[in-house]
């Protein structure tokens, strides 16, 4: 039987060196996260530019609040878009954040297919520099989740795909996932996959104390109320007057949903994220 020393299989290219795979990123094709620790997990040193990363969670844990730094550095010269967010995104605290509201884009298309159809060509059509989506837990299969990432690459686009955890097990080609998770006055992050360097690594970074009261009970936030209480029944009686004195058209005459919506200063009763 004909044995090969180790070094005869790497002089053959039978074999070859895990490190050797690791792709050469430049800086340029890199944005730093504005966390330290963060970037130094990450095996390029920060988020990619291109592409689909997955950030796997629950909604409302501050997966937002991790992205602000990146995401203001990132739409620079290119506007981004919202596909189908849990809450509709709330533009003076985008304002505050940094972001230009007249460069968000709000998508709600209606059905799976719609929303498939709308990331492709928005991943595509290199307009916009991020695209942050939604799918409200859909499981979505293989080749549906490569087509989102391939077209993230063509268009030169920042794909950051939310998904519950409980697909953190599932297969898929984004080239980074983060598992994220409420923890004590932090956010946990647990590195799922990335490509070309090592998963399995976790962290925490404290969060911002705003984060913790919105996840709490809303029967246990604070109340400020600078005028007196007034008993139940002139309680009634002021409801009463005050529709009175409201036009019909100021109640019913809500704004027009299209599937594809400027963002506006306008106010909404949808609930703010």
């Amino acid at each position: 039987m004909k044995t090969h020393s180790l070094d005869q299989l790497l002089d053959e290219r039978k074999l070859w060196r895990g490190q050797q795979l690791r792709p050469r990123v430049a800086v340029g094709d890199r944005l730093c996260t504005g966390f330290r620790a963060l970037d130094a997990a990450l095996h390029i040193g920060g988020w990619p530019r291109s592409g689909s990363t997955e950030l796997l969670g629950d909604y409302g844990i501050g997966e937002l609040w991790l992205l602000m730094p990146a995401l203001r550095e990132r739409l620079e010269d290119r506007a981004m878009a919202w596909l189908n967010p849990p809450f509709l995104p709330y533009t003076p605290a985008l304002a505050e954040q940094g972001l230009a509201v007249n460069k968000q884009l709000l998508v709600r298309p209606k059905t799976l297919s719609d929303q498939l159809w709308a990331a492709e060509e928005l991943l595509r059509s290199g307009a916009y520099a991020a695209v942050l989506s939604w799918f409200s837990g859909a499981d979505l299969n293989d080749r549906q989740l490569r087509r989102l990432h391939i077209a993230a690459l063509e268009g030169q686009c920042w794909h950051i795909h939310f998904r519950p955890s409980v697909f953190a097990q599932q297969i898929s080609p984004a080239p980074l996932r983060l598992q994220l998770a409420a923890a004590n006055q932090a956010l946990q992050i647990n590195v799922i996959k990335q490509q070309g360097g090592h998963a399995g690594q976790q962290l925490q970074l404290a969060r911002p104390p705003a984060l913790f009261l919105q996840q709490s009970a809303a029967a246990s936030w604070p109340v400020y109320n600078t005028t007196p209480a007034l008993p139940p029944q002139r309680q009634a009686l002021r409801k009463i007057s005050l529709l009175s004195k409201t036009g019909k058209a100021a109640i019913f005459a809500a704004p027009q949903q299209d599937d594809v919506t400027k963002l506006s200063t306008t106010a909404s009763k949808e609930q703010s994220h």
